[in-house]
């Protein structure tokens, strides 16, 4: 894909035939049934972290539970598209580039804030809040046990965290269509479908994208890889398979329909980039030195235009030399004899400590108080406003039963 490079922001995105704004208005509504059914079958009162919801869904499936049944016997099936070698390769290649990974995701995690929806839940639950550093270090953990060779098959650590994750979206989904004052600032469904999509593109389309921009070259078949094994993951995950792209060029344009659709920083993006920054600098250990650093980092990724502010993008010298440096261990990777399975070795090493966290974790969350949070609560609100705004029109079809329904079926294929 030679454009993989471009940047898209809300000036260059655009519909399309196969992601047309009406379908995406209508997933806004759309939970994961599966998953959704399974979490209500534990009849929980409250969110509770401590809880191992995998465990307490496979309890009540060994009871003979339908839904519980139904989400298990699922989600060990293999979709018909699933190709072992392909999923084998795009493991290989994140963990040729593990450090590279872990910048590339930390501005991933960072620039989906423009997403107000998504903000909005992250926010109500904390896990981007006053911590940042939790949700950051349990992606490490997701990412380092999905690395893990055969780590997807069924019952291994990868798949078990990746459903684990997906019955932790059902419970947040529950818990906040509970909360009070939590519908009345938002529309459509916390994590809905097109969360989802967003979600998984920040780890799929988006980290191609920046590892393009930070200079790693790639064949044909490495970007085949890398989509194949996300496909895999959201299709754990729950995600809808009208949105489960079948190639990175799809991917690119249901990114591009997701960003003219939620991604609107008019008012705030300028704020949150400089709070971006400053909080990323901060978990690397020193705010004065690399807050430049972390500024150059996101503005080069995803452009100015992403966050709704007129800077020119400079390029900080530490990621010119970060470019040159990768451009180098590309072409070693593809022409060394060995290299490319050197540098999964190595990379395989590197997630130990992650690995080790994703196996003794179950996933839940801590909710943060009001208090905890009081210093965003203004510019939350705002957001919020943004959000009622930008969707009114839909909330308004919706009431009176105009909105066009997308059904899935044979003939509406991913």
């Amino acid at each position: 894909m030679r454009d993989l490079r471009q940047l898209v922001d809300r000036s260059t995105a655009r519909y399309n035939a196969r992601f047309p704004q009406a379908q995406l208005d209508d997933l806004m509504f759309a939970g994961d049934p599966l998953a959704d059914a399974a979490v209500a079958a534990l009849h929980e009162r409250a969110y509770q972290r401590s809880e191992g919801k995998l465990e307490a869904v496979r309890a009540l499936a060994k009871d003979g539970e339908p839904a519980a049944r139904a989400f298990l016997d699922q989600t060990m099936e293999r979709p018909a598209w699933l190709d072992d070698r392909l999923l084998a390769q795009g493991q290989r290649l994140t963990l040729g580039f593990v450090s590279l990974s872990k910048l590339s995701l930390t501005h991933s995690l960072f620039a989906g804030g423009m997403f107000a929806r998504a903000t909005l839940v992250t926010h109500a639950t904390g896990r981007l809040g006053a911590d940042p550093s939790t949700r950051i270090r349990e992606t490490g953990a997701f990412i380092g046990a999905i690395m893990q060779p055969g780590g997807l098959a069924p019952g291994a650590l990868g798949h078990e965290t990746t459903l684990r994750v997906r019955l932790l979206h059902s419970s947040i989904r529950a818990w906040l269509k509970r909360t009070p004052g939590f519908s009345e600032d938002y529309v459509g469904e916390p994590i809905d479908q097109t969360m989802l999509a967003m979600t998984l593109g920040l780890f799929s389309y988006l980290n191609l994208r920046s590892f393009a921009r930070l200079g790693v070259g790639f064949v044909d078949d490495d970007l085949a890889a890398h989509h194949h094994l996300w496909r895999y993951v959201g299709h754990l995950l729950g995600v809808d398979a009208r949105l489960l792209t079948s190639s990175p060029r799809q991917e690119k344009d249901l990114w591009s329909a997701l960003v003219a659709h939620q991604a609107f920083p008019d008012s705030w993006g300028g704020s949150y980039l400089d709070e971006s920054a400053r909080t990323a600098a901060r978990l690397a250990g020193n705010v004065r030195e690399f807050r430049p650093f972390f500024r150059s980092l996101f503005l080069y990724l995803s452009g100015p235009g992403w966050f709704g502010v007129e800077d020119e993008a400079h390029l900080d010298y530490r990621l010119a030399a970060l470019r040159v440096g990768n451009g180098a261990l590309s072409i070693g990777r593809r022409w060394i004899p060995g290299a490319s399975r050197r540098m999964a070795e190595r990379g395989l090493e590197a997630f130990g400590r992650a690995v080790s966290l994703a196996r003794a974790h179950d996933y839940g969350l801590r909710i943060e108080t009001t208090e905890e949070n009081a210093s965003s609560e203004a510019t939350m609100r705002a957001v919020a406003a943004n959000v009622r705004d930008r969707f009114a029109g839909v909330m308004t079809a919706r009431r009176a039963g105009s909105l066009p329904h997308f059904g899935a079926g044979a003939d509406r294929p991913a």
